[in-house]
């Protein structure tokens, strides 16, 4: 069953993450990497248009809950379900992969945006509501703040929050391709920043780029900035051949993430940063 209906989003800000890390040394580049914001509360403004509303199965009613992320062009990268009919949850969360919401930004940074809608199979068609106010822990269940909270204030603990978040959502059966992505490339900067590690630090990287696939393509920055965080890695390693393939690949990502993205702002935004990664490739 396919519709079109605008769907208001709650848009009360309670996390806002910065996009670009300084690793601490002379020798260490900024790198960027995505910036996450969570709506919990419903003070309305159009930012999202569904394109695909849930199939109802047969003969089965009820209401689901779904907590998602878009990435940075507006994609649901992440979809999960918190309640209703086990029968229901599957379907309401597939159905939520095919949604495209506007891309969001703050000040021409572009953002991830977590959030969450209810699926109600009781009506026909299926409507998309959405939920009452609900906090950070119930929107981005098994993620710490405390993490990337320590790539911004330059907090050394973050190292241990990384940790500890990376093991939670690893041990989460219901966790996302995406939430194991981020998790895991979380955890290799912080490797970077304060450990110091870039052997583990690249290998944390590894596991998030093997996953990209999963939900990302090659429009996605997210791909880009963890080839970049790879390349720089290795450039740390001595792996110049490496490094090289590496920023190739971020630079290409960001260039078509660029083309591809219909804002003007975050366009520009990318443009840069793959001028940045020329210039990072080119100092080596």
């Amino acid at each position: 069953m396919h519709r079109r209906k605008t769907l208001r989003l709650g848009l009360t800000i309670i996390a806002i993450l910065s996009l670009s890390l300084n690793l601490g040394s002379a020798e260490l580049p900024q790198l960027a990497y995505s910036r996450r914001l969570l709506s919990v509360t419903p003070q309305f403004l159009d930012k999202a248009e569904t394109k695909v509303a849930p199939v109802q199965p047969n003969e089965t009613k009820g209401t689901v809950l779904i907590i998602y992320w878009t990435s940075e062009r507006g994609a649901v990268v992440s979809a999960r379900a918190l309640d209703g009919p086990p029968e229901l949850q599957k379907a309401a969360a597939e159905a939520m992969y095919k949604w495209k919401f506007k891309p969001n930004s703050v000040n021409g940074q572009p953002v991830q945006m977590g959030s969450a809608v209810t699926v109600d199979f009781s009506q026909a068609p299926p409507a998309v509501q959405v939920p009452k106010p609900m906090t950070a822990a119930q929107l981005s269940p098994g993620f710490q703040f405390k993490c990337l909270d320590g790539l911004v204030h330059d907090e050394p603990a973050s190292v241990g929050a990384c940790q500890q978040q990376l093991e939670t959502v690893s041990r989460d059966s219901q966790s996302t391709s995406l939430d194991r992505f981020t998790a895991h490339d979380q955890y290799g900067l912080v490797l970077m920043k304060y450990a110091h590690d870039a052997k583990k630090a690249f290998e944390q990287f590894s596991k998030a780029i093997a996953l990209a696939p999963e939900r990302l393509d090659s429009t996605d920055a997210e791909w880009a900035y963890a080839y970049w965080h790879r390349a720089t890695a290795e450039q740390e390693l001595g792996n110049s051949a490496e490094a090289e393939k590496d920023f190739s690949v971020a630079e290409n990502g960001l260039r078509e993430a660029e083309k591809s993205i219909g804002n003007e702002k975050i366009a520009a935004y990318y443009h840069e940063l793959a001028n940045r990664i020329v210039r990072q490739h080119a100092a080596h």
